[in-house]
């Protein structure tokens, strides 16, 4: 069973952290404009048809940018959690 004192990270894994940090945050701001476009700024949406489109894709791209920043957390973590499993089997 593995302790449930976890360690600090190492300075190669603390930098990785960080980086995902700023990358995470840098998505979860691209979604929030993305999703504050309004459709009214790209034309009136009487004389465009594909109005509706930028209406939904703003939405898709809103949530796959915030899932991709969720997805890099996920993913650090899990390298993290697994190089310290490396390190308590070498040591």
């Amino acid at each position: 069973m593995p302790p449930l004192v976890t360690l600090p990270p190492s300075d190669r894994d603390a930098r990785r952290i960080r980086w995902s940090r700023i990358v995470s945050y840098v998505l979860v701001v691209l979604a929030a404009v993305v999703f504050s476009l309004r459709p009214a700024l790209f034309g009136d949406p009487q004389e465009q048809p594909a109005h509706a489109l930028l209406h939904v894709w703003r939405i898709v791209l809103g949530v796959a940018l915030v899932l991709a920043a969720a997805a890099v957390q996920v993913v650090v973590g899990l390298r993290w959690r697994r190089a310290l499993r490396r390190r308590a089997e070498d040591g």
